[in-house]
């Protein structure tokens, strides 16, 4: 099974829905989780009919300050039998019955994007965490970085928000299922002068997903209209030749002949938390760096 997570940052005019679709028919995924679709519940799933998903559900977008902001939606194809569980203005909680395997839950999640209100997508996995002992995978756009290896250009990371981050998502059971591509997810886009990329967007598992799931893989695609890339979690593992992946990490053996690269790998390793896989992300965002 192939699952989306995108900030599409509005889904208002033609363009920005043609865009969706080429991408839709390009990766093909069987669950979606889009993020500031910037319409009304009706327009929402007038888009995903469009889109070929038969069953789905949105929160509307927020009209109260004059304009349209945020609104999310869940799509899915009709060979998924899944149930909602819960939806708000930030999360989407999805139970998924698979014939072999059970039943496994999937929350999409978009953290909040104001500074000041940052720590309640912080309790949001907290609460999540409470009701739900089974596996569990999460996703979306959490406006939080783990390392300062997750973000280039500008002032470091804070580190009081990524310790709140790594400790909340240690105490919910989750960890990092790492990624393949270009190492940030969303950039702002100003070419000359305070250019700034950050991992704000990826895929979260409990133990009990993971073991389910042993194969699956997170891939970080190419930047498309919106300053977020897509992502996607294939729980098979699968490849695709014919999806552009962003970018390929490859070590060459001569950067260690490089004065400091040896020190340089010890330090994003020792600094990265979590299992191996997320202190090898940690590795390449330092070198890439």
């Amino acid at each position: 099974m192939r699952l989306l997570s995108y900030n599409c940052r509005g889904l208002g005019n033609t363009r920005a829905v043609r865009s969706l679709k080429s991408l839709l028919l390009q990766v093909s995924p069987r669950v979606v989780f889009l993020m500031e679709t910037k319409q009304l519940r009706y327009a929402n799933e007038k888009i995903r009919v469009e889109m070929g998903f038969k069953f789905g559900t949105s929160w509307p977008c927020d009209t109260s300050r004059g304009g349209r902001a945020r609104g999310i939606s869940l799509w899915w194809k009709e060979e998924i039998n899944a149930q909602v569980m819960n939806a708000d203005g930030h999360l989407i909680d999805l139970r998924i019955e698979e014939r072999l395997e059970g039943s496994w839950r999937f929350t999409g999640v978009y953290g909040w994007p104001e500074s000041g209100e940052k720590h309640q997508t912080l309790e949001l996995i907290h609460n999540l965490k409470e009701d739900w002992n089974g596996p569990w995978l999460c996703g979306g756009h959490f406006n939080y970085i783990m390392t300062d290896a997750e973000k280039q250009g500008g002032c470091p990371g804070r580190e009081r928000e990524m310790g709140a981050f790594t400790y909340c998502l240690a105490e919910a059971g989750l960890l990092d299922l790492g990624f393949r591509g270009y190492p940030f997810t969303w950039e702002n886009r100003r070419r000359v002068g305070g250019y700034i990329e950050e991992r704000l967007d990826r895929f979260l598992a409990n133990d009990g997903w993971r073991s389910m799931k042993l194969q699956a893989r997170v891939s970080h695609l190419d930047l498309l209209r919106s300053d977020h890339r897509p992502i996607i979690c294939d729980t098979l593992g699968e490849e695709d030749d014919e999806i552009k992946w962003g970018w390929s990490f490859q070590f060459e053996s001569l950067w260690a002949k490089h004065e400091g690269c040896a020190e340089q790998i010890h330090e994003a390793w020792n600094s990265s938390p979590g299992d191996a896989i997320s202190k090898l992300s940690g590795v390449q965002s330092k070198l890439t760096n």
